[in-house]
């Protein structure tokens, strides 16, 4: 098989339909998703359940400037961080096709997560180029769309029978496409480091490009796209719970909206806890900038502060009426 052209992405993530957290061994129930294959479980420093890659047949186009047609697997897991959040991820490697022939389909399964190009492309770096960008650019009905397979699978597990389907907190999930490509030599040299770039598309969509020193680098991208997307999904959560504390509304307690997020969330913020170590380095600069903990910080802090008032009000209000009594 030919070198790597780019690995495309997507990780989904929400919070899990369930009034408490799951423990290791209702985490392990839930993603046994395929019998006989082992999830596998980490409990420090944060507990975290992968459930067994299952494969994806697709026969399609890949978004990019050039007519490029696809065929392989796409590799689909399911993720359970702390017991609480939900992820579904899926991913594929774009590689170059040894002939023109088809292969029949036991050639294909037997690569889960490859799909190879069949029409003609330009040299590897330009076309990793051209696929990250259409794919990052977005899908279409007649391209590689992983969001579906990852939507499905993400479907699959919060909607299990065994989750109550009573979370303590009501929030929206969230996508993170992703794409990586090992870099060209630069004046002789290969790059030292792997390098990122994150953008916000809208208020559920980001996009994330990853270029990487060398081949051994690109089996350790997926798991850092979903260590981000945690943290991206908690910043989110938070952040829109309390811009909606904001909205004063009759009759409702903007407390007891705010409570379980500080309960149930806040402990699972730990960035890298649970990225590869070849590529920890890329959370330093995302501390960097835009900032992660920083903002996360503020927005903890900001909670915490409305949670304190709230119950100095209330004790005060309590007083006043124990003495007009």
């Amino acid at each position: 098989m030919s070198d790597p052209l780019v690995l495309l992405g997507e990780v989904r993530t929400a919070l899990l339909p369930n009034s408490g957290a799951l423990a290791a061994r209702e985490a392990s129930a839930l993603l046994s998703l395929l019998p006989g294959q082992r999830v596998l479980m980490r409990e420090r420093p944060l507990a975290l359940a992968i459930s067994p890659s299952s494969a994806v047949g697709v026969d399609c186009r890949l978004a990019s400037t050039k007519e490029t047609r696809a065929i392989g697997t796409v590799a689909a897991h399911a993720v359970l961080v702390g017991g609480r959040v939900a992820q579904s991820s899926a991913c594929s490697t774009v590689v170059r096709a040894a002939d023109k022939n088809r292969r029949p389909w036991s050639h294909y399964l037997a690569q889960v997560g490859t799909v190879e190009v069949w029409h003609r492309i330009t040299e590897d770096a330009p076309a990793a180029v051209d696929l990250t960008e259409g794919f990052l650019g977005g899908s279409s009905a007649t391209t590689l769309d992983l969001g579906s397979i990852s939507d499905r699978l993400l479907t699959r597990v919060r909607t299990d029978r065994r989750l109550d389907q009573d979370p303590p907190v009501r929030s929206s999930a969230t996508r993170l496409r992703w794409a990586a490509r090992v870099a060209p030599p630069l004046g002789g040299s290969v790059r030292e480091r792997a390098h990122l770039s994150f953008r916000l598309e809208d208020e559920t969509t980001r996009s994330v490009q990853i270029i990487v020193p060398s081949i051994r680098e690109l089996g350790f991208v997926q798991r850092f796209c979903e260590d981000l997307a945690v943290h991206d999904w908690l910043l989110s959560v938070l952040g829109a719970a309390l811009s909606e504390a904001d909205r004063p509304m009759p009759e409702r307690d903007s407390t007891a909206a705010l409570a379980p997020l500080l309960e149930q969330l806040v402990h699972l913020w730990m960035p890298g806890a649970h990225t590869p170590p070849k590529l920890r380095d890329l959370w330093t600069r995302l501390e960097s900038d835009p900032g992660f903990t920083r903002q996360w910080t503020a927005q903890v802090g900001q909670l915490r502060d409305r949670l304190a008032v709230a119950t100095l009000e209330a004790l005060r209000s309590s007083k006043i009426s124990t003495i007009q009594w």
